[in-house]
């Protein structure tokens, strides 16, 4: 049995780290912004759902999704501590799309780092239109294939 696993964060300590994940990654290596990766999604966590993905019992990546007001599903800050990227971020992009499903959802969509591009591909995942500038990175608009 794997040791590698996710699920759904529990409380606020949980969230802490997931956000301390997302600084890491956001803030510290990757430079995207310059203190803090919070957003209104963040403040509003009646709305917005966490996921975990824990190698033995610690949380080493994060990602989170919500439902917006015209019923489109969201994925977003897909973070997951260096040396655990790639089965960790399949695992928590694979359990959120079977959430989605779950939830009747018809559009899963995030915006992806260009170079993240094909990762998502491999994941059954489209691109829409053309590449956009978010925060000076190039991004492109995806879709999960429900």
């Amino acid at each position: 049995m794997s040791s590698l696993y996710c699920r759904e964060v529990a409380g606020h300590a949980e969230r802490e780290v997931c956000f301390a994940i997302r600084r890491k990654v956001f803030v510290e290596e990757q430079k995207i912004f310059e203190t803090d990766d919070r957003d209104e999604h963040d403040e509003h966590d009646e709305h917005s759902i966490y996921y975990a993905a824990l190698q033995h019992d610690e949380i080493i990546g994060t990602v989170r999704i919500y439902r917006d007001c015209d019923g489109i599903w969201w994925g977003g800050r897909l973070a997951v501590l260096k040396r655990y990227r790639g089965r960790a971020g399949r695992l928590l992009i694979q359990v959120c799309v079977e959430r989605v499903r779950k939830e009747g959802a018809t559009h899963f969509r995030a915006f992806v780092q260009q170079e993240n591009v094909a990762f998502f591909k491999t994941l059954n995942w489209v691109a829409i239109g053309a590449l956009t500038l978010i925060r000076n990175r190039p991004h492109q608009l995806m879709e999960a294939v429900l």
